[in-house]
């Protein structure tokens, strides 16, 4: 995409979300890091110097971002700077942008849990009730407590596994190491999981494998990785054999064959947007 493009998509993207002062702050970050921008076609440089604290004001909530606090926690392991997760996961919407749920919406489960982006957004925007995530690298484990901490929420509110996110046969072969969603429903006493978010790098055909555990789904947004994991036709199997409407989309939102897609939402509740 070409850069200046790139750069007018973004501001239109962050212009729904962040305030007035930030975006200001924005343009003037942009302008000094231009050379760099137009050097690499990225927006590593940028997403640095936005490392501030940051509100973002979402479906109309609130949410409390400290970006420097974050960076810094994460220098030592040479993370990307959190600020383009927030351009990705609020700004562009994409986990979201085909679902529309409605608040309280109960338990959510987020496999690739990462710094907790997400899964805040599920605590604040959405109401959870609790929030489990499952995410091995455990130098994310003090971000998720400082978002919690940043925007005031019950600590018991989120449950977190540092382990692999596997079907329940995988998970047998070495329990330390992965555990299944049919043992987190166990052990968290969750009957139903409103929101399921999978982002696991191309390991989401293994959770399909053995798909039970859709029977206690309403709704689901994932990552594909087909360039890690394959052939991914198993997935939309699964969801039509228990009752889901799914869309595959591009990294745009435009329609896409599953093997080539970017993203896929799911509903079994009629939450899907038309």
């Amino acid at each position: 995409m070409n850069s200046a493009i790139r750069l007018v998509r973004e501001f239109a993207a962050l212009g729904r979300i962040l305030a007035p002062g930030d975006m200001l702050a924005l343009g003037w970050k942009t302008l000094v890091n231009s050379p760099s921008i137009l050097g690499t076609r990225r927006l590593t440089s940028l997403d640095a110097a936005m490392a501030r604290n940051l509100t973002v004001h979402y479906r109309n909530s609130r949410l409390f971002f400290p970006l420097r606090d974050i960076d810094n926690l994460l220098a030592a392991h040479n993370d990307n700077p959190t600020f383009g997760n927030v351009r990705e996961i609020y700004g562009h919407d994409v986990y979201m942008r085909q679902l529309n749920l409605a608040s309280p919406i109960g338990s959510v489960l987020d496999l690739g849990a990462n710094r907790g982006m997400f899964s805040l957004m599920g605590l604040v925007t959405f109401g959870a009730s609790l929030v489990v995530c499952v995410e091995p690298r455990t130098s994310y484990d003090p971000v998720m407590r400082l978002l919690v901490d940043a925007n005031q929420i019950k600590p018991e509110r989120v449950v977190r596994y540092g382990r692999f996110i596997t079907s329940p046969t995988e998970e047998r072969k070495d329990p330390e190491k992965n555990v299944s969603i049919e043992t987190i429903c166990k052990e968290q006493a969750v009957e139903c999981f409103g929101l399921v978010k999978i982002d696991i790098e191309g390991y989401e055909k293994d959770i399909f494998s053995e798909p039970a555990w859709l029977a206690r789904v309403d709704n689901i947004t994932m990552e594909l990785h087909p360039q890690f994991a394959g052939d991914l036709s198993s997935i939309p199997a699964a969801l039509d054999e228990y009752g889901f409407k799914w869309r595959a989309t591009g990294q745009m939102g435009e329609p896409r064959e599953v093997n080539k897609a970017m993203f896929l939402y799911a509903s079994r509740t009629g939450a899907l947007i038309d």
